[in-house]
């Protein structure tokens, strides 16, 4: 997956609906940001900080720990961390006008300090063997060709007993050719493949004590909540973040929605361990 593909992506598109979030709070774009401020709009997964908070707890992170988020995004979840635990993370994500946001947003929150950003192909960029305590990612390896090698990538740059927290999408049945489409062309999953082929490619990647946890039934509705206040909010939010924003974000989570719907989608999290 190009940076300029995954950059059609509905959820990607239209970013400049973070400015708009901030400025409805009163934020100027040259503004200082408080980072609780930051995160009712930078956290694009499920469950927004109630999910970092138990990746953060899982991970035993601390001022002392050194994490890696691979498809950081705009930071959310790398700042959050480093806000709330201390710890320093190196925010690794591909898109430039991602990374170009988050390094703003990072600077005005006052946590260039403990948030380092790259931009860059996970699969190539220079990381040092064993450098990091944790390594974590939250929807992103779906975007990457060849987990495979990421997976192995991930196993070389964590320390002997670090750990990786991960939650992506997952398949649980066969997509429909209709449905496969939007998988690859609205979400721009290359890599959604069942959780037992997850599972194997942390193993044979050397990792152990892999544990792999179905998130469906949670997500599932989740996502249909989402799109359900995307609708109901739609006034606002044109009003905040623009018409063709809203419109974007509606395709995305009709197109998730419709991908639960079906029993095809689903979610997974899968924690691991260097020995």
């Amino acid at each position: 997956m190009s940076d300029s593909g995954l950059a059609s992506m509905p959820l990607y598109t239209h970013v400049d609906r973070i400015a708009r979030g901030l400025a409805a709070r009163g934020i100027g774009p040259d503004d200082p940001i408080p980072p609780e401020m930051l995160f009712a709009l930078d956290q694009w997964h499920y469950h927004g900080t109630a999910a970092i908070c138990d990746a953060g707890r899982f991970l035993g992170l601390g001022p002392d720990s050194r994490v890696l988020d691979i498809g950081s995004g705009i930071g959310g979840p790398a700042r959050f961390l480093a806000h709330t635990t201390g710890c320093r993370v190196t925010a690794l994500e591909l898109q430039p006008e991602l990374h170009r946001i988050a390094l703003d947003l990072t600077r005005r929150s006052g946590l260039a300090d403990r948030v380092t950003h790259l931009c860059g192909d996970a699969l190539v960029l220079s990381l040092p063997s064993g450098s990091f305590d944790a390594v974590i990612s939250f929807l992103a390896i779906l975007h990457i060709a060849d987990r495979p090698a990421l997976v192995r990538r991930i196993a070389d740059v964590l320390r002997p007993g670090g750990r990786c927290y991960i939650e992506d999408l997952c398949r649980r049945a066969p997509f429909a050719p209709a449905d496969l489409r939007d998988l690859r062309g609205v979400v721009h999953g290359v890599t959604v493949t069942g959780i037992d082929d997850n599972v194997r490619d942390l193993g044979q990647a050397g990792l152990v004590e892999v544990v792999a946890t179905d998130l469906t039934d949670d997500w599932a509705p989740h996502a249909a909540q989402r799109l359900e206040a995307c609708r109901s909010d739609r006034a606002s939010l044109i009003d905040t973040q623009g018409e063709e924003a809203w419109a974007a974000q509606e395709l995305f989570r009709a197109t998730i929605d419709r991908l639960y719907r079906s029993g095809a989608l689903g979610g997974v999290r899968l924690t691991a361990r260097r020995p």
